[in-house]
C-alpha cells in the first residue's frame, strides 16, 4: 500500500477530493470556534477556546498527511469518517481504490 505509484491524473483526482474534504473541515471548526468564542463569559474562557482550536489544529495537522506513501491511508481515514464518498474518487485505479477501501474498512 505504501509503495503505490500515484500518477499525475491520480494525484490530482487525489488533492481535489483532500482539498475538498480539508475545507469542509475547516469550516466545521470555522464554526465551533465562533460559537465557543461568543459563549465566553469570562476572562478564563478564553483558555479554553484556545485550547480547543489547538487540539483542533493539531488533529488536522496529522490527518491531512499528503504524502504519496500515506495518501491511501488518508483517503481511507476520510472515507471511513464520512467526510468523502466513494464516488468522490472514481478515476483512480482499482488497486488504489481496494486499498482505500480496506483501510476504511479498519
Amino acid at each position: 500500500m505504501q509503495h503505490t505509484t500515484w500518477t499525475e491524473a491520480d494525484k490530482k483526482i487525489a488533492r481535489r477530493v483532500v482539498n475538498a474534504a480539508l475545507q469542509r473541515e475547516l469550516a466545521e471548526v470555522m464554526a465551533e470556534f465562533k460559537s465557543r468564542a461568543a459563549d465566553a463569559k469570562e476572562p478564563d474562557d478564553m483558555w479554553s477556546v484556545l485550547e480547543f482550536l489547538a487540539k483542533a489544529q493539531q488533529q488536522i495537522d496529522t490527518k491531512y498527511d499528503f504524502r504519496y506513501s500515506q495518501l491511501s491511508i488518508l483517503l481511507g481515514r476520510l472515507l471511513r469518517e464520512n467526510r468523502i464518498e466513494a464516488g468522490d474518487l472514481t478515476g483512480l485505479s482499482d488497486a488504489k481504490l481496494r486499498c482505500v477501501r480496506a483501510v476504511a474498512s479498519l
